[in-house]
């Protein structure tokens, strides 16, 4: 049999791969009407609002990457490159902050450092005074670099854990200064790493609504909700959208430019990483800022969390945050599973195709994650609305009724498949890439149909994929906000906008209560998969 032309004609893959593609991308192609639609407040806009919406965006971006960065750079080398007690427990508690969404951050620190809060009355007989800055800029860099730090310490910890030694050993025989090796050897081998942080990092900045809107920040993601909703010109808003989709051209051309001519290590080490065994003075030296980070991080929300929601819970709140878990995780759980289902048919075909040069336009589904979650729901929005508009007389004939699909879950679900595809489709990848094609292939040879070699060859040799694939998407949609604010039906509360409606109304407890559940949840998700990947040495 030959090979090229089994995997030409691998039609169900390449059939389903259309469709995926299609469904996921035809909201934003049929967005560019919106360029002919009337924008009454754009001037308004322009005069009034983008310049601040830009210096805003800018400052937070800027300030939360850097911040981010330090805290992740200086954790991750301490926890891979030296050796002291209570390292893998602190190496855990490094994780969990990714568990609490910025949102809740935000209002516990703003609510403990109100008048009436426990930190401010105990900061106040210390004779110190922030409530100054509460609702500031200051406030939003400092909660962002809190959520968002994980995702540089665990890019750095890979990198340090994965590193060839043979260049820092030798930098250490010949006594190199500390500094020296960090700007010599350290940060060339690691651009990409480095970059890769930075530019996740900056995404998740600028796609953050909950922190902004709370302590009343105005940056474009902000903008883009305002103009739809307070506003009411949808059209505007799809203006700021497009300014934010021009600055990540910009952004991701400078990235693939210094990606390009970054070093690389292609040596071949096997020695095994030197760690510093420490002294006990030196344990707190170290490690007493990353005891400090958990603290604020991680110990302080949730002992908040756990007094507020002891203090003031109820059987009203615990029916309405039960009935709000029971919807976040259905819907959850249906978009993390489409999520796995649709990256395994566009790997399929990326990786089996005998012609490779059309197969870019299956990657366009991994750009939803670099777009704001209001832009995404923006889009789609405007599409389904549109679709039903015309549906509408086959509506009315068959069930009297209109606006079938724009009013559903279903968007919202779709939304979150394509925002969230790059996670699960990344994890996939990766596992797909490290077992290669030869057993697919084999299958083939020995007339095995494409589905039964999916199921039974692939499957089982790319479950580990899976498995981390399906809970990074998880966790992420299930603290997703912007997107469900705006998608939701009218009946339909998840955890994450229970909290933020608690929140608007002043009540604590409640969004307390939710706000522990939805932590819980994903801290659960996140000690399994780590305990996943130590049993099966994955990072």
């Amino acid at each position: 049999m030959d090979i090229k032309t089994t995997i030409k004609n691998h039609t169900p893959f390449f059939k389903s791969s259309v469709i995926i593609t299609f469904v996921l991308m035809m909201p934003f192609v049929f967005a560019i009407t919106m360029f002919f639609g009337d924008a009454p407040k754009w001037s308004f806009i322009v005069s009034n609002l983008l310049t601040t919406y830009f210096i805003n965006t800018i400052t937070l971006v800027i300030s939360v990457s850097v911040l981010s960065m330090l805290i992740g750079f200086y954790a991750a080398y301490i926890i891979e490159t030296m050796s002291f007690k209570g390292k893998r427990v602190l190496s855990l508690l490094l994780y969990l902050p990714l568990a609490i969404p910025a949102y809740v951050l935000s209002y516990i620190y703003v609510d403990t450092l109100s008048y009436s809060g426990r930190i401010y009355q105990l900061l106040i007989r210390l004779g110190l005074d922030f409530s100054g800055i509460v609702f500031s800029m200051p406030m939003a860099i400092w909660i962002l670099s809190l959520s968002l730090f994980p995702y540089a310490y665990l890019s750095f910890k890979v990198y340090f854990k994965t590193r060839n030694t043979h260049h820092f050993d030798v930098a250490r025989l010949l006594r190199i200064p500390f500094l020296k090796r960090i700007t010599r050897i350290h940060i060339p081998l690691m651009l990409p790493t480095f970059m890769s942080a930075l530019l996740f990092i900056s995404f998740e900045t600028i796609n953050d609504y909950g922190v902004t809107k709370y302590l009343n920040i105005k940056t474009l993601t902000v903008g883009m909700f305002d103009s739809w909703f307070q506003m009411n010109d949808l059209t505007s808003s799809f203006y700021l959208a497009l300014i934010y989709v021009g600055v990540l051209l910009i952004v991701s051309i400078i990235y693939w430019v210094i990606f390009k001519r970054s070093i690389t290590d292609s040596t071949k080490s096997k020695t095994i990483p030197y760690l510093k065994k420490l002294t006990l003075k030196e344990t707190i030296l170290y490690t007493m800022p990353l005891w400090l980070i958990c603290l604020l991080s991680l110990f302080i929300p949730m002992v908040e969390l756990i007094l507020n929601s002891v203090q003031s819970v109820n059987f009203a709140s615990i029916l309405s945050t039960g009935h709000a878990l029971i919807q976040t995780v259905m819907m959850t759980f249906i978009s993390s599973t489409v999520i796995i289902f649709f990256a395994l048919i566009l790997k399929n075909i990326q990786r089996l195709m005998h012609h490779k040069k059309g197969m870019s336009i299956f990657k366009l589904p991994l750009v939803g994650y670099a777009f704001p979650g209001v832009m995404v729901a923006l889009i789609y929005h405007y599409f389904y609305i549109r679709l039903d508009q015309v549906l509408d007389p086959l509506y009315q004939m068959l069930f009297q009724k209109g606006l079938m699909i724009s009013l559903s879950s279903v968007v919202l679900m779709i939304a979150y498949v394509y925002k969230y595809f790059a996670v699960g489709y990344k994890q996939i990848s990766t596992t797909y890439d490290i077992i290669g094609t030869q057993h697919t292939f084999a299958a083939y040879t020995l007339k095995k149909s494409k589905f039964k070699t999916l199921v039974f060859i692939d499957i089982p040799m790319i479950k580990k994929g899976l498995f981390a694939g399906f809970i990074l998407s998880f966790i992420d949609i299930i603290k997703e906000l912007p997107m469900t604010l705006l998608l939701r039906p009218f009946n339909v509360q998840t955890l994450s906008t229970l909290i933020f409606t608690s929140i608007n109304n002043e009540d604590i407890s409640k969004a307390s209560f939710a706000s522990l559940l939805l932590i819980i949840l994903s801290s659960v998700l996140i000690i399994l998969l780590q305990s996943f990947g130590r049993k099966n040495n994955v990072s």
